[in-house]
């Protein structure tokens, strides 16, 4: 059980670091109180990863366990990738409610996370997970852990350390997890070196490329 919550927390937080939902809670936290933002984001973080859970939940009983291994580390390689793609930043004035600053703050994060690579993080954990609910508590405290950064710290972090920084190693260590888990539950790369190698080159000449891209567009 704490295996798997410090991993989904871990996950989580290197996904989001520098990423749209850090610099979305720093712009919330300067139009609202610090303690509405907390509530509103725990609350859309909450409703987005329990749907997301649910889902891997359900698959999880009709995959085989070795398919849902190598398809937990493409998605997660996915991902790595994906951390390397610069976006364009959000914030709560894209998507205001005139509904209270609680539940505004709460749609508005609902609606961002959705699709994103957070809330399918959580879903792919929890397809191989026995206990969903610790992943919901792992992924819960790893947004909430960003959005406490993003509404103490954020500002000073960001200025010191650049965004494309953060993708970059965010996206390293996704790479890295789903690396790990395709050589050992593909029959392919199991104890084969050179596929391994092969596989690697390859994953890394494409990382090399996509990180390249990020820090011209800077």
């Amino acid at each position: 059980m704490l295996i798997e919550f410090i991993k989904t927390f871990l996950l989580i937080f290197v996904a989001e670091l520098g990423d749209k939902s850090q610099f979305l809670v720093m712009t919330c936290a300067a139009k609202y109180s610090p303690k509405q933002v907390f509530i509103g984001m725990f609350i859309g973080i909450i409703l987005n990863h329990s749907v997301a859970i649910i889902i891997g939940s359900c698959v999880s009983t009709i995959i085989e366990t070795y398919l849902l291994q190598i398809f937990t580390g493409a998605i997660f390689i996915l991902f790595g990738f994906l951390s390397f793609v610069n976006e364009k930043d959000e914030s709560c004035s894209n998507k205001y409610y005139k509904c209270g600053p609680v539940l505004t703050v709460a749609i508005t994060f609902l609606l961002a996370e959705l699709g994103d690579k957070t809330q399918l993080t959580a879903m792919t954990i929890s397809m191989e997970s026995q206990y969903p609910f610790i992943v919901l508590l792992g992924s819960t405290l790893g947004m909430m852990a960003i959005g406490l950064i993003g509404i103490i710290i954020g500002t000073t972090l960001t200025k010191h350390i650049p965004s494309y920084i953060m993708k970059t190693i965010s996206g390293i260590i996704f790479i890295i997890f789903g690396i790990v888990k395709i050589f050992a539950s593909c029959n392919i790369f199991i104890n084969n070196i050179t596929y391994q190698v092969i596989f690697i080159m390859t994953i890394g000449l494409i990382s090399f490329f996509q990180i390249s891209k990020l820090v011209m567009n800077k």
